[in-house]
């Protein structure tokens, strides 16, 4: 009875915050765009429950409403073989009314026949550039690619991907579109290298190792001062 009506008492509060009893929707928009690993590649039966962004929801509560718009095989450069600009999920983000955009892509365009530093670095850009311009001028912030791992002893990874490309080339091009266009990085290559427990395949993510993932974008969302009940 005490977990129905925990339940309910919950319930109400999303309908609440959602504007769903006349008044405004006071939520908070995280839209979360990107890759695989956005879309939850690795917990594909759960992923409703177990992606970052979902576990990210978790963690923020109800006053947040947390959008996963991950598109898998997705690049940033529009020259990759499935660029993300031309996909619906784009513009569905587009259209979410975000307050706050998490940004990660770079993965699929260290595939060795996707790899283009001077591409990646204009695509990246002119997708910060789009969700800046939002009516809704959300905070953005671009996530560094997590660290993957070699399949095999000849230091060959899943998917075709360049690893020298994943360790040395992201990270600088994603920091020079993060200083021109002024926003935030959040480095996901740190806090996963070397930790080959959190992997399902090298490249995508168990529970856990979304856990890290959804933890590093709460400890920043956290810090923001967004208050749309004013």
């Amino acid at each position: 009875m005490i977990v129905l009506l925990v339940a309910i008492v919950i319930l109400f509060a999303i309908l609440f915050k959602a504007g769903m009893f006349g008044d405004a929707d006071t939520r908070i928009r995280v839209t979360c765009a990107g890759d695989s690993i956005t879309y939850g590649s690795g917990v594909l039966k759960s992923k409703e429950i177990d992606s970052y962004p979902a576990q990210l929801q978790t963690r923020l509560g109800t006053s947040y409403l947390v959008s996963n718009f991950g598109l898998r095989n997705a690049t940033a450069s529009p020259n990759g073989d499935l660029p993300y600009i031309d996909s619906d999920e784009y513009k569905d983000s587009l259209e979410s009314k975000p307050d706050v955009v998490v940004l990660m892509l770079g993965t699929n365009d260290a595939k060795r026949f996707n790899w283009d530093q001077n591409s990646y670095e204009k695509g990246l850009e002119s997708l910060v550039k789009s969700y800046q311009d939002l009516p809704s001028k959300p905070v953005v912030y671009l996530m560094r690619s997590p660290y993957c791992f070699p399949i095999n002893k000849s230091g060959e990874m899943e998917y075709n991907i360049n690893e020298k490309v994943v360790y040395f080339k992201l990270a600088p091009s994603i920091e020079k579109v993060a200083e021109k266009t002024g926003v935030e990085v959040i480095d996901l290559f740190t806090i996963t290298q070397n930790k080959e427990d959190l992997y399902t395949d090298g490249v995508h993510f168990n529970v856990e190792g979304y856990s890290v993932i959804s933890d590093a974008v709460y400890d920043v969302i956290k810090k923001l001062d967004i208050d749309k009940t004013k």
